[in-house]
């Protein structure tokens, strides 16, 4: 039997997004960005874009970081050998920083960024690990810069990484 990530993935994005009140997007990488196939929304009555089908950057992204943090070396480096496109002052674009922000990435278990894409954006993601170890996906939650606050990131990174980590499970990571 093959597991569809996209069926799987409802349900746990579906209770992070009513737990947390943000919205709550599965994205997958596609070459040099990252797709978002589904997403959840939250309660609360601002929040972020539909970002279903777009393309976004890996280097401005909390999901990007999070692939980007589990390529293979010589991948994740021809990656950070292209120009990086910045968004906001806060984009990170330089390659010695952003391996920085990689490293970090791997060390906490969740990517985040703070207003890196878009003004007034903050968003958290956490690895969706398939039964082989690998990174098949990313959890996101984000939205405004007021509810996800610098302070807030670590507590909604974590429990984002809770989620993500029952998506591995269900997707046979750790059998």
């Amino acid at each position: 039997m093959r597991l569809d990530i996209s069926q799987e993935g409802v349900p746990v994005c579906r209770e992070l997004a009513d737990e947390l009140g943000e919205t709550v997007n599965l994205a997958v990488l596609d070459d040099d960005a990252a797709v978002n196939i589904m997403q959840a929304r939250g309660t609360a009555a601002v929040t972020a874009q539909n970002w279903l089908g777009r393309r976004t950057p890996l280097h401005a992204t909390a999901g990007g970081k999070v692939f980007l943090a589990h390529l293979p070396p010589a991948v994740r480096e021809s990656h950070l050998a292209r120009p990086l496109r910045r968004f906001t002052e806060r984009t990170i674009t330089g390659a010695p920083e952003l391996r920085g922000e990689l490293a970090a990435v791997i060390e906490r278990g969740y990517g985040a960024t703070l207003e890196e894409l878009e003004l007034g954006l903050a968003a958290v993601a956490a690895p969706v690990h398939a039964h082989d170890g690998s990174v098949m996906a990313a959890i996101s939650v984000s939205g405004p810069v007021y509810r996800l606050r610098a302070d807030r990131l670590p507590e909604l990174g974590g429990r984002t990484a809770l989620a993500a980590a029952e998506l591995s499970r269900r997707m046979g990571y750790g059998f």
